[in-house]
Formats: C-alpha cells, structure tokens, sequence
C-alpha cells in the first residue's frame, strides 16, 4: 500500500508539473517537460527496496557497506545537520551499469555567457537533462548549428527538488565512503534549500555544505577522511586552476573578438590550457589528464560547470568562518528558514 500510494504521489507531481509547463510556456518547453516526467516516472516504477535489489543481485561487501552508509547518511543529515527529512534515496534503481540521464551545457563561442533555460518553480537554469540520449544529442546539434560551444555528459545524480522520491542509482554503490558521502549530502541538501533563478549559488552551496558535512561525517573515520581529502585536494586543486582560466578566457575574448583569425586564436589558447594540464601537482595525474579531449571538444562550455560549482566557494568559506564560526548545522539551519 505505501508502494502505491507513494507511486500516485509521484503521477500527481508529475501531472502537475506537466500542466504548469503546459500553461506557462511555449511548445517545445511543454513537449520537453512531458518528456521528462516521462522519462522520470519510467525510472520511479522500476525502483524498489534496497533488500529487493540485494535478493536479486551478488552484491560485493563495498556495495553492502554502502547500502548501510546511505541510511547513515540521510539520518545524519537531517539529525545532525537540520537537513530537511525527504523519502529520497530509499529506494533504489537498478541502471545495470549504463547512464541514465544526459545534460547538455552550452556558452557562447568567445565569451563565457552561458546558453539558459527557462522553467516553472525552479527558474532560470544552464543546463538541460535528458533521459534518452538521443534527445540529448538532437539537442547539442541543434546549438552546435546554433554557434555554441556545446558540452554533453552523463550524470551520476541529480536532485528533483522533491517532485518526486530520488532513488538510489545502482552506480553510486561502486563509489568510496567520502565520495558518496559527498554526493548524498549534496543532492539531499538541494530538497532543503533551493533558490528560484539562482542556479551558480545553489550549486556552490550545495557543494560547500556537503563538503563540510563530509569531513563531519567522516571525523571518526581517519582512513575514509584521509582517503577523500586526497582526492579532494587534486579536485580543489583541478577546479583552482580552471576557474583562473575563465578569467584568462574573459580577459581574452574581448581582445581577439575583432580579429580575422579569430575562431584559430582561441583554438591555440584551447590547446595551451589542456597541455598545461600536465604541469599541475596532480596526485592523480592520469586522471586529470583524462580532461585535456573534453576541453577541446566543449571548449567554452566545458569552462561552464566550474562556475556553477566552484565560483563562491573562497566567499562561503569566509562567510562560514566569519558569520557561522564554523557551525555547518546552524548555516544550514539559516538557509533552510529563508
């Protein structure tokens, strides 16, 4: 019964939300978001229980700590951390290892204006999912032909903003304790404070808080937390150096913008930043190496996450320290009530 009340909930939100689409925007916005509540209540019908999902599966240990971690995780967010209580992440998808939704990014081709979206509730937003790749890509050759520099990518998670009951994917259980620590605190922390037009802050305080709630979490596990703060040191460190290149890029475009060869001027400079990639103090260089095709491909769009992520995060930093005195359960707490 509480499957099937739970299932007509998630309709209602997706009819309404379909009807809000339908009456506030155009054609291709309303076809789009039916789409997407299509797409989103296909995978809602295929979840179920963690202990559905064990019976039918030869789980390793890590999987089966990991299915623990999670119900840790969202009991300590909302316990310890005044996170908003939501059903999300209790039950789980089974993906069988492939994506299962795409978003495509897109700026302008000699600045660093993103390309954005309108929608009800959440507002304005840079980026679009997509549950069938082939929309995705009927989407990236559509602002290809356009002249943006387009980017497309799977995605691990995502938040609904509490439409629907976020499920589990069956790929977050492969991940290590910080990493999916990390993952949960911020999805979940997006159904407990969510700004309308807003996209760069809510993604940087999503990623603020749930770094923090991270080190909390992990204080009395040395081996987890040294182990996440050495991946988040080359993160912090890749993300650093990125965010200096946008000011490169923004300082740059004005001066060649003019010029004949321009489209051959900002392919050198491209070029320049994926091979300075190799002089970073990485200490997971294959990793990051891995970025120098995808900077080439997106170009400009690439640079489009870094700010929506990482931008604010020396202010909230300050902001933390000055106003909060490093208490992340009373900055939650704040947010949360405004």
């Amino acid at each position: 019964m509480n499957d099937r009340l739970r299932w007509l909930r998630s309709l209602a939100n997706a009819c309404l939300f379909v009807f809000l689409g339908i009456a506030a925007l155009n054609y291709n916005t309303s076809v789009y978001l039916i789409y997407q509540a299509k797409g989103q209540l296909s995978l809602l019908w295929n979840t179920g229980s963690f202990e559905d999902f064990e019976h039918r599966n030869t789980l390793t240990r890590k999987q089966k700590n990991n299915i623990t971690l999670i119900k840790e995780i969202k009991s300590y967010s909302v316990d310890s951390l005044g996170y908003k209580p939501t059903k999300n992440f209790t039950t789980i998808y089974d993906q069988k290892d492939a994506p299962v939704l795409w978003v495509i990014t897109a700026c302008e081709p000699y600045g660093l204006t993103p390309f954005k979206w309108s929608f009800p509730i959440v507002g304005e937003v840079s980026y679009k999912g997509f549950f069938k790749k082939e929309l995705a890509k009927f989407e990236y050759d559509h602002l290809s032909a356009l002249g943006y520099d387009v980017d497309c990518r799977s995605v691990s998670a995502w938040s609904t903003l509490g439409w629907f009951n976020d499920p589990v994917l069956s790929s977050m259980l492969k991940r290590n304790k910080g990493s999916l620590c990390n993952l949960l605190f911020h999805e979940l922390f997006h159904a407990t404070y969510y700004a309308a037009n807003s996209v760069d802050f809510n993604e940087n305080i999503a990623n603020f808080v749930a770094h923090k709630a991270t080190l909390r979490f992990l204080r009395n596990d040395p081996v987890a937390l040294s182990e996440y703060l050495a991946g988040y040191r080359d993160q912090n460190l890749f993300n650093r150096y990125m965010l200096r290149c946008i000011d490169r890029l923004k300082k740059y475009y004005p001066e060649i913008k003019k010029k004949a060869d321009v489209s051959l001027l900002k392919l050198k400079l491209m070029f320049q930043i994926a091979d300075s990639l190799e002089q970073l103090p990485l200490i997971d260089k294959k990793r990051y190496l891995s970025r120098k095709e995808e900077i080439l491909k997106s170009k400009n769009a690439y640079f489009v996450g870094f700010v929506q992520y990482d931008s604010m995060q020396d202010s909230l930093e300050e902001v933390f320290n000055k106003i909060y005195k490093g208490n992340i359960e009373k900055m939650v707490q704040d947010l949360r009530l405004n």
